[in-house]
């Protein structure tokens, strides 16, 4: 069967797993959940999701994720995969892919669904027989629901609203479905909602996606208005790198092949755009005319053997605005 081509929306929310390969083990202890956390506040911050539950299974996953302005899922999820691996290989001494190739994610009518998806993923472990209560299971955003003290990037408001803000009447409803089959039911490979939800996005879809129609001309407006923001973001990147060293911008993105300061300042630029920005390696590559077989992966690995250019960037970025 062929599989679906993923749907990526602003302003959707979605459930997102995916498995190990051949059942390896992603999550050895405590550091492991953590560092895995940290990648999710780290691009939740870069991609403005909004994170409404997670639970991390020895070897499986799943994240409720919601979208903002920028439908951005797939860059968002490559990116905590990818980091996430890297990591997880060097400490425990192993190669290869950690998680199966493609991820899975379902749209979620959020109206109907919220509560019944973050009943499912919290009562993960206790249907998966690694827990006994699931307000007990370490790696889940389930003891953030019950106790309060979440962190910044996992958003409780609107799930305890449905409760009037009552923790502990969450906490029943979550207990009352650990004995009953709380998986709501998958619609075309593609949406946890009925017929009627799954219709209206196809139908929405359909006119994004047809040359004139309003929802087209929308479409682009929001797109020129994102990007028009990144590129203003960039510009303040590249100029705070330029002052730093005392260069001209055009120095530093004319990808002419140099050594020197003007050298360092083109990659720290580099690491900066890829960590204040939604961009792929492929966009940032083109906007810092970066060309030959040696890409981004390989600027990024020679940065992060670079001690004086890492104290550098940590300079750089005590003069920019930006949360990070």
């Amino acid at each position: 069967m062929t599989r679906p081509k993923r749907i990526d929306l602003p302003y959707a929310l979605y459930h997102v797993f995916s498995r190990t390969n051949s059942g390896d083990i992603a999550f050895r202890d405590w550091k492991d959940e953590q560092k895995y956390l940290s990648y999710v506040e780290k691009y939740w911050n870069i991609f403005s999701f909004r994170v409404h539950a997670w639970c991390l299974m020895p070897t499986h996953f799943h994240l409720l994720l919601e979208s903002c302005d920028r439908p951005a899922l797939s860059e968002f999820m490559r990116r905590l995969l990818t980091a996430y691996t890297i990591y997880f290989n060097r400490r425990h001494k192993r190669h290869g892919h950690l998680f199966q190739g493609r991820f899975k994610s379902f749209l979620v009518d959020k109206t109907s669904y919220l509560l019944a998806i973050s009943r499912y993923i919290h009562c993960n472990p206790v249907s998966s027989g690694k827990s006994k209560d699931p307000t007990e299971y370490r790696a889940s955003s389930m003891k953030y629901y019950v106790k309060g003290g979440e962190p910044d990037f996992l958003c409780t408001k609107e799930t305890l609203e449905y409760f009037n803000g009552n923790r502990k009447d969450y906490e029943k409803f979550i207990r009352e479905g650990l004995n009953k089959e709380t998986k709501p039911p998958i619609l075309q490979q593609c949406f946890v909602g009925d017929n009627e939800f799954a219709h209206r996005i196809r139908k929405m879809l359909s006119y994004v996606n047809k040359k004139g129609t309003k929802a087209q001309r929308a479409h682009l407006i929001r797109e020129r208005k994102l990007q028009e923001e990144e590129k203003t973001t960039a510009e303040n990147l590249i100029n705070a790198v330029a002052r730093y060293f005392g260069l001209s911008t055009s120095l530093i993105v004319k990808g002419v092949k140099v050594r020197g300061d003007i050298g360092k300042a083109r990659m720290i630029a580099m690491v900066l755009l890829r960590e204040f920005l939604p961009w792929t390696c492929l966009q940032i590559s083109r906007y810092l005319g970066i060309k030959g077989k040696k890409g981004m992966g390989y600027y990024m690995e020679k940065f992060k053997k670079n001690s004086d250019g890492q104290k550098i960037m940590k300079e750089i970025k005590k003069t920019l605005n930006y949360r990070k």
